[in-house]
Formats: C-alpha cells, sequence, structure tokens
C-alpha cells in the first residue's frame, strides 16, 4: 500500500515484496502464450520498485516514510538486499536507545549464517520506520572549463514518532530468547563450563539431608580437584613437547657454534 500527498507518500514494504513475488517473467514466444491477458514482466516491477523513489514534486520537497509491519515474518528475495544497501537507513541515525538496541543485536545474532544483512534483520524484526529523499546537487569537477554535473543526493533521517522502547536491548534480549535458532554459537570453553555448572547443580539439588549434601559437596570438590590436576599435567607434557622438539633440533646441539660479543669498550 502507498499512501501519497504532494509532499510525502508511505510504502508498506510488506505489500509490495509479496507483489513483486507473485508477479511473473512475461513469455516472449507467443506460440507458447495460451491468453491475451499480458503478465506483467517481473524485472519490470522490481525496476519499478527502484525508480519509483526517485519519484519528486515541483518543490524538490518530496520525502518516503519507509516501514515495516509488526508481527510480520519476512522471506526477502535477493534483490531487495540490493534495494537495501542504497535506499534503506544507516545507524547514524538510529537514536540512542536504538543504537544500543542494535549493538545488542549484532552481539547475539549469527551473521555468518544469513543472507540477508544484520541491520535488515534488526529494522524488519522490530518494525522499524525510516524517512528517505533526495534533492540534486552539482557534483565537483576536475577543472574550472568543465560545467558541474547534476547529480542525485540521497538522504535518510530517523522517523521521531516511532517509539524507540520497542527495540531497546531488553526487546532484543526478548526476542532472541523466543529465536534461539538465529544465536551466535556460544564459545565451545563457555558451553562447557556453564553445562557442567548446571549438571553439578542438579547433583547437589538431589540430596535429601544434610549429611548427603555434605558427601556430594566433598565429591564435587574432589572431581573439580582432579580436573584441575589433569589440566594442569596436561600443560606440563605440552610444555616438555616444546623442549623435546628444542633438543632435537641441530642448531642447539653443537655448542662451538656459540659466541659472545662484548659491548664493552676498550
Amino acid at each position: 500500500m502507498v499512501l501519497e500527498s504532494d509532499d510525502y507518500s508511505e510504502i508498506d514494504l510488506f505489500k509490495q515484496i509479496q507483489k513483486a513475488k507473485q508477479t511473473k517473467t512475461v513469455n516472449t514466444n507467443p506460440k507458447s502464450q495460451k491468453t491475451n491477458i499480458p503478465q506483467q514482466d517481473k524485472k519490470d516491477y522490481i525496476d519499478a520498485w527502484t525508480n519509483v523513489f526517485w519519484h519528486q514534486n515541483n518543490k524538490y520537497k518530496h520525502s518516503w516514510l519507509i516501514y515495516f509491519k509488526n508481527n510480520t515474518v519476512y522471506n526477502f528475495p535477493n534483490w531487495f538486499t540490493q534495494w537495501w544497501t542504497y535506499f534503506g537507513p544507516i545507524p547514524q541515525i538510529f537514536p540512542e536507545e536504538v543504537q544500543q538496541g542494535f549493538q545488542q543485536f549484532c552481539k547475539f545474532f549469527n551473521s555468518q549464517e544469513s543472507r540477508i544483512p544484520t541491520d535488515l534483520m534488526y529494522f524488519s524484526n522490530f518494525a522499524l520506520s525510516w524517512i528517505f529523499s533526495w534533492q540534486y546537487r552539482h557534483g565537483k569537477t576536475e577543472n574550472n572549463k568543465q560545467y558541474p554535473p547534476l547529480q542525485r543526493h540521497a538522504f535518510v533521517k530517523w522517523w521521531t514518532q516511532f517509539d524507540t522502547s520497542k527495540a531497546a536491548p531488553d526487546q532484543v534480549k526478548n526476542w532472541f530468547q523466543s529465536h534461539p535458532e538465529l544465536l551466535k554459537p556460544a564459545n565451545p570453553e563457555t558451553s562447557l563450563f556453564f553445562n557442567q555448572k548446571s549438571q553439578l547443580a542438579a547433583f547437589l539439588a538431589s540430596s535429601k539431608s544434610k549429611d548427603s549434601l555434605a558427601k556430594n559437596l566433598k565429591e564435587v570438590l574432589q572431581m573439580l580437584q582432579q580436573e584441575e590436576e589433569d589440566e594442569s599435567s596436561k600443560k606440563e607434557v605440552e610444555s616438555s613437547e616444546d623442549f623435546d622438539d628444542q633438543d632435537d633440533d641441530p642448531f642447539y646441539q653443537n655448542e662451538d657454534d656459540y659466541f659472545g660479543i662484548s659491548l664493552e669498550e676498550d
């Protein structure tokens, strides 16, 4: 849906993306066409989707309010990510609370396993909005004898009526609790620690009396001490192997090759 006035337009990204998916590529072979009803070419629709944002009024003050809908699952086509790179917002326009939320999102989001840019995932899942506009500007020339080129300069800014608390860090944490499959993989050592911690807590919680609790605590301490000793022994073995490598190196074998230099003046 596009709502328009002379000075601004409002566009719902979900409906427009769905329309692009529903269009079909025109079959240019007239023999294979079974109907005289013209079909909309998907490429033409994608081109129109880009070109429409270059619409301008006679005052050159037209702007677009672009927004994502709440509680909507987006399946972005590849062409949309290219559109996003040019017409989408930039982190520099985010208010402080949204900046913090975006940093939190970047910290948790597994971007390596996603073809969707991190900022697009953040904006679409928290239904954020921004304003796009453009103006003609004269470009620079290499010398004064050339006429300066007339160029389009695009601008984006934050829509101030948006409730930034909806994209705050605490909301980001809540969102990832509902979407754990999008989390970055945890550090192996950290995962092992928390796994052992939960197992030990469950083991101690199974104690039914003070005596059994004391016994279980003693076993836990012995187990932790044994793990620490094993880890220490492992490091000693690795260190010993390093020294063995030096002993086998011919560089360290011939003492006649050693020499010294005196830095004292005669």
